[in-house]
């Protein structure tokens, strides 16, 4: 049986092994699993792209400990690849397949203690495909680094300098959401090779859907960005329907949860864009106020003096 981590580690770190491990696998969501006091091996870190659908949060599938995938790898302790999910062996929940849409996996176990800690899965929704020696060494790679990570959070203090400056980050993007009263707020940065200014941090109301982690949408070309790089200036969109006939925009749009109306503020260092903030209306227009486009640009700014007293790696 899997023995629970004594206390929840810091998730930011297996985010990023997350996105970074979608890229490289070319599947269509990774989701990493922990095995924590008093839950059921949550969702703790996700990344989904081809219009995967989130399911951090998700109980569909019951307890995990009954899953025969899983038992399999509490067993064996090796890497698991199914190539066609209606014909696996070990079979899966119907659920992984019916309403997480997943037709092929690959599963890593994260074992500490000679017990599972966790689970890696990676799923393709496009249908029945054979992973080929690449992927699983990608996935084996993460793997690796997410039990480092588990290993190096069992000895370390439960905070650090690191984990001070992300609360504070998102203590301001809470604070400005529901201030402001706007569905979501989230803030982009250019933290990876593989993506164009990824969502690092993300605030949002209960039904607004979440950005963190989802690599659907392409932001290079977007027309807000181009117009950030071009005017190096804040975006205020009443009407954000109306603002562009691009189709790619509108597709980001629908994909944001309908999302009508936004503030898009940028954060430049000398000529590098380096971050954005975002202020998301979803399901409605709405007339922007010059307070609430200052609160917008006083929270940048409050951030960027987090950013540039961020402590050395």
């Amino acid at each position: 049986m899997s023995t629970a981590l004594p206390v929840a580690p810091d998730t930011k770190p297996f985010q990023k092994i997350a996105a970074e491990l979608l890229f490289a696998s070319g599947g269509s969501r990774v989701t990493i699993r922990l095995d924590l006091p008093n839950d059921n091996f949550p969702v703790v870190a996700e990344a989904v792209t081809h219009g995967a659908r989130h399911i951090k949060g998700d109980t569909a599938i019951g307890d995990l400990r009954r899953v025969a995938t899983v038992k399999h790898l509490e067993r064996t302790h090796e890497i698991l690849v199914q190539n066609d999910l209606d014909n696996a062996d070990p079979p899966v929940p119907r659920e992984l397949i019916e309403l997480y849409q997943a037709r092929a996996q690959m599963l890593a176990p994260l074992v500490r203690d000679g017990k599972l800690a966790g689970i890696i899965s990676v799923h393709d929704i496009r249908g029945p495909l054979e992973w080929n020696q690449q992927q699983i060494e990608a996935l084996s790679h993460a793997q690796h680094r997410a039990v480092e990570l588990l290993d190096n959070d069992a000895a370390s203090p439960p905070k650090t300098a690191a984990d001070l400056q992300d609360a504070a980050i998102q203590a301001i993007l809470d604070r400005l959401r529901q201030s402001v009263a706007v569905h979501r707020c989230t803030l982009r940065q250019d933290a990876l090779d593989t993506y164009a200014f990824p969502v690092t941090y993300e605030s949002r109301a209960e039904d607004a859907n979440p950005l963190l982690g989802d690599f659907t949408i392409i932001q290079t070309s977007q027309p807000v960005i181009d117009k950030l790089l071009a005017d190096r200036s804040q975006v205020v969109q009443n009407d954000s329907k109306n603002s562009s006939t691009d189709p790619l925009f509108h597709t980001m749009l629908e994909h944001y949860g309908d999302m009508r109306a936004q503030i898009v503020t940028p954060l430049f260092h000398e000529d590098n864009l380096i971050a954005i903030l975002s202020m998301h209306q979803l399901r409605a227009t709405r007339t922007w106020s010059t307070a609430e486009t200052d609160l917008a640009r006083n929270a940048l700014a409050l951030i960027e003096r987090l950013l540039d007293d961020a402590p050395a790696n």
